[in-house]
């Protein structure tokens, strides 16, 4: 279906938009709560729970935090693990002079 939409306003095709995004959202929620009913009726069905078929991993759960290895100098609570790019703030400090070492959490 090809809709020919230079015949429309600016407002219009606003107005249009708007409807087109509701109706979108509204069955994204439709379809959403079908799937729901769906899991739950064969979670029913096998007598399982979501934990039996699920892991933390599965869910997304990091198991482990990555310690932070550096601390800005008058903020405490700016810190960085080392990974990845280096932050702004240490990238200046160490442009005037300071070593990635002057940062180092020591405790």
């Amino acid at each position: 279906m090809k809709i020919d939409y230079k015949k429309y306003s600016l407002l219009q095709l606003e107005g249009i938009l708007m409807e087109v995004s509701q109706e979108i959202e509204e069955r994204k929620k439709l379809e959403a709560e079908s799937i729901r009913q769906k899991i739950e009726n064969l979670l029913q069905e096998s007598g399982l729970s979501l934990d039996d078929v699920y892991t933390e991993k599965d869910m997304g759960v990091r198991s482990n935090k990555v310690p932070m290895k550096y601390r800005h100098p008058t903020d405490p609570s700016i810190q960085w693990s080392g990974r990845g790019k280096m932050p702004i703030w240490m990238r200046d400090l160490i442009e005037q002079g300071a070593t990635k070492d002057d940062f180092l959490i020591r405790d």
